[in-house]
């Protein structure tokens, strides 16, 4: 069977990378017990599969990844066990069942929401949330994004206007929400994520700066994943990860 489990990353972890936390999991999935499945071949490994990576610095409250077992118990003893070897700022809070031929957790992603703030003395020098409400009315919001060399030979006509090595991107349909806070330029958005459109939630803030004429300085956000989405059954609907299961 496959399990699609669910944690968090918050505190100092935030700054483990994305092959970090996979030697993280398969080290815990052996401390815990849990009757893993592994390839066969001269190397075998965990079959485990993590969903779209967080950024280094980013925290989250809904990291998932899948991996196949011979058996489990239920959900609960499975996030017991797990939870009993975990590190400080990682708590396992979900496990779903998949269905057979399930897509996996990184082929699934579509979307996925964010929380930015600014770290104190960092604060926009401009009125971020009317910056914001012109976003939402927008019909389009183009940006120039950055393409490696050998994809733009490939598969990027400039014209004689672009730059070399960008393309223009219309972010507005990649965008499916933003909102802003004006009591503390706290910003909530769901944007398009996965492998067709990923936006990063620094992107689209450092497109707002630039709109308004001031330049980004990373260190100024504080971002946390709330949840990566995908579709449901019907292929029209954006839910939670976890939703594609059933626990047991």
């Amino acid at each position: 069977m496959t399990l699609r489990i669910k944690f968090t990353k918050h505190g100092a972890v935030r700054f483990i990378g994305h092959l970090d936390m996979q030697r993280y999991f398969q080290r815990v999935n052996r401390r815990a017990g849990l009757k893993v499945v592994y390839s066969e071949g001269f190397s075998p490994h965990q079959k485990m599969s993590f969903a779209m990576p967080l950024s280094v610095g980013y925290e989250s409250d809904s990291e998932y990844f899948d991996i196949e077992v011979t058996e489990a118990k239920s959900s609960v003893s499975v996030m017991e066990l797990l939870n009993k070897e975990k590190a400080e700022g990682i708590d396992v809070i979900d496990c779903v069942r998949l269905p057979d031929r399930s897509e996996n957790a990184m082929a699934s992603v579509r979307a996925a929401d964010y929380i930015v703030s600014f770290r104190e003395g960092f604060e926009p020098p401009f009125d971020m949330a009317a910056a914001v409400s012109a976003l939402k009315d927008a019909d389009e919001f183009i940006i120039k994004k950055p393409v490696k060399s050998s994809k733009r030979r490939a598969r990027v006509k400039q014209s004689q206007h672009d730059e070399p090595g960008y393309k223009e991107v219309d972010l507005r349909p990649l965008i499916y929400e933003i909102s802003a806070d004006p009591g503390s330029s706290k910003i909530y958005m769901k944007v398009s994520a996965g492998s067709i459109d990923n936006v990063r939630p620094d992107t689209v803030i450092s497109a707002l700066y630039e709109r308004a004429g001031f330049e980004l300085q990373k260190i100024s956000l504080m971002v946390t994943r709330r949840e990566l989405y995908t579709l449901d059954t019907s292929g029209q609907v954006l839910i939670p990860l976890s939703d594609m299961g059933e626990r047991f």
